[in-house]
């Protein structure tokens, strides 16, 4: 059984926690990233199979092509059985990767991705307010959740959990001490971080190829 083809641009961002669901799955799948170039098969020239003129998008086996990243990712979960084993987990999971969304919008709004020209960036003495009180607010939540002996849930690997993975990871990729305080997700972060599926991701040997940080270090 194949997920489908999955279309990125070649940073993590958005890209990151699809391409890691797609890899911890179990099944296979497809991946390539695109840039913005004016070739046929470059991103512009995409738009018209994407159902909201967005990457990242994933075109299924059946030929469906499916936009949005929660819808992707909720579809590779359903596909893997993922979803969370009880109603509980499912809506655990669920919080985990909408949590991990929040956590997105905090990084775009502390104006930290690596396009942001000088001038338009936050004074660094705002940006720190993210670090000491925004963020950690935020870990200490997830730390309250991080309560099941693998993690927020029994496997501590649904689709939910990685997603919010991927986030924390370009997270901790500015800051690696920033998880530090919170003892119990922390733990989780290093396992699902060691795992030998995640590394793959990461080093730039799943199907999707390299995937480059998209927030610079503040």
């Amino acid at each position: 059984m194949s997920l489908g083809k999955l279309t990125y641009f070649p940073v993590m961002a958005k890209g990151l926690q699809l391409a890691l669901i797609a890899e911890h799955s179990g099944l296979g799948w497809e991946g390539q990233t695109k840039g913005r170039g004016e070739g046929p098969e470059d991103w512009p020239q995409l738009k018209v199979q994407c159902p909201f003129g967005q990457m990242p998008f994933l075109v299924t086996p059946e030929g469906l092509s499916i936009g949005q990243s929660t819808a992707i990712a909720n579809y590779m979960g359903r596909k893997a059985d993922t979803l969370g084993k009880t109603d509980a987990e499912y809506a655990v999971s669920q919080m985990c990767m909408a949590e991990g969304e929040d956590l997105f919008g905090l990084l775009g709004a502390a104006k930290l991705q690596v396009w942001q020209t000088p001038e338009n960036r936050l004074p660094a003495e705002e940006v720190e307010k993210f670090w000491t009180e925004h963020f950690p607010r935020h870990f200490a939540c997830l730390e309250k959740l991080c309560t099941a002996s693998a993690g927020f849930t029994s496997t501590g690997t649904t689709v939910g959990e990685i997603y919010l993975f991927g986030v924390l990871l370009q997270i901790s990729l500015m800051r690696s001490e920033c998880l530090s305080p919170f003892a119990a997700l922390k733990k989780w972060f290093d396992t699902l971080a060691s795992d030998p599926k995640t590394k793959k991701v990461i080093d730039g040997s799943s199907a999707i190829g390299t995937l480059n940080q998209y927030f610079h270090n503040a």
